[in-house]
């Protein structure tokens, strides 16, 4: 089994060094984004994705910010055809292994179980994957936001730091908007065993300020950008999306652009398809000619997380205690509102990669689970897992148009 896993987990490091040797310019909007800061704009000449806005005639990169400010040194050495966007997210993916390495050896009863958690983590869930296309501005934002997200996990868990928990996810909403639900959370794991969450007192409040006091800062700065761009510091961009200015050019899926333009961003409607995508779809191949026996294309809107790594299901085998409620309460209202947006995560060759956005509370409580005694059967699941993800990500690839 150890030759198994490591074998796979070299396979995927072989297809990132080929991903990033293979990474062309201008492919990365963020690259666009920073070439604007450096000269004193918020829009851009360009847009090489196809969900940029057009707002009173000019185009805007509408994502968050912050990886935007980790590409502007290297945009500002490079240009715009800077293309290095993957070794950046691997850098990214590099430092969330060494996070929840040190996790998972506070959370977890041995070393050996620590390593199956981490193989897990990296190369068994969509982050392999959003980390292999960090040359895209969706995958590259969620890389970091990931690993920002991890360390306010880390700062609370391993640190016991209130202030530099709140740092981390304020870093992380500025890659990736609903990260800021962690709060709650953040401050139960921060309690003592016997400290009632809902006791409120001087140390209460001291800790509460320290927590919020980045977060606060981070809507702020987050707000003033948004009223910079778009007069309103509640208006993201998502509104002006899928002009029909643009309709020749690439801009995504058809039916995305149908979506936000007849139905909204978000809208009930959206919710049985994205349900059956998070919990029911299994990798799916199209297979066409005389005798259906030759693969045609795959399906872009990937697979259930739980029936590609259906291992974390162990996390609710734990103990049910009030960390784990408040856990399962994040994740639930995080995948609640993604489950009637109008995107599941549209292009992705591997699992639901808006998990990401709550999947570092659930590995959290993954690790609390897992027994000694079940290393072996959960070697077993994670060679399954991280051969289904590799194979999706392989056979996607090569189907790709």
């Amino acid at each position: 089994m150890t030759t198994m896993l490591g074998s796979l987990a070299l396979a995927f490091l072989a297809v990132l060094a080929l991903a990033i040797l293979r990474e062309a310019p201008g492919s990365n909007s963020y690259a666009v984004l920073a070439e604007g800061w450096l000269n004193g704009r918020f829009d851009t000449d360009t847009c090489f994705d196809g969900d940029c806005a057009l707002y009173n005639g000019l185009t805007y990169i509408i994502f968050p910010p912050l990886p935007g400010v980790i590409t502007l040194p290297f945009v500002a050495l490079f240009g715009s055809d800077f293309r290095f966007f993957t070794v950046l997210g691997a850098l990214a993916f590099a430092g969330s292994g060494w996070l929840w390495w040190q996790i998972f050896r506070r959370e977890t009863a041995t070393r050996d179980v620590a390593i199956l958690l981490v193989l897990l983590t990296l190369f068994a869930t969509p982050l392999a994957f959003v980390v292999l296309r960090g040359d895209g501005v969706w995958f590259f934002a969620q890389s970091w936001g990931f690993l920002f997200s991890t360390a306010a996990l880390y700062c609370a868990l391993v640190r016991r730091n209130a202030l530099l928990a709140g740092l981390f996810i304020g870093m992380a909403f500025l890659c990736r908007q609903m990260t800021i639900l962690y709060l709650p959370l953040l401050y139960v794991l921060l309690l003592e065993a016997n400290t009632a969450w809902y006791r409120i007192d001087m140390d209460a409040i001291k800790r509460a300020l320290a927590l919020a006091a980045f977060p606060i800062i981070a809507l702020l700065v987050y707000f003033a950008y948004n009223y910079a761009r778009f007069g309103s510091p509640l208006e993201t961009g998502y509104s002006y999306i899928f002009p029909l200015e643009w309709e020749d050019a690439d801009s995504g899926g058809l039916f995305l652009r149908l979506r936000v333009r007849e139905l909204g961003i978000f809208s009930p409607d959206y919710l049985l398809f994205n349900a059956i995508y998070m919990f029911i779809a299994g990798p799916h191949v199209e297979f066409a000619g005389r005798y259906m026996t030759e693969m045609a294309g795959f399906d872009v809107n990937g697979a259930s997380l739980f029936l590609v790594t259906p291992a974390l299901l162990l996390a609710f085998l734990g103990k049910w205690d009030r960390a784990f409620w408040f856990g399962l309460a994040t994740c639930g209202v995080v995948m609640g509102l993604t489950l009637f947006y109008h995107s599941n995560g549209f292009s992705q060759y591997s699992a639901q990669r808006y998990a990401l956005d709550w999947l570092p509370i659930l590995l959290v409580f993954l690790g609390r689970a897992v027994k000694v005694e079940w290393t072996a059967p959960f070697a077993l699941l994670l060679s399954y897992a991280m051969g289904v993800t590799l194979a999706m990500i392989a056979i996607g690839g090569l189907l790709a148009p």
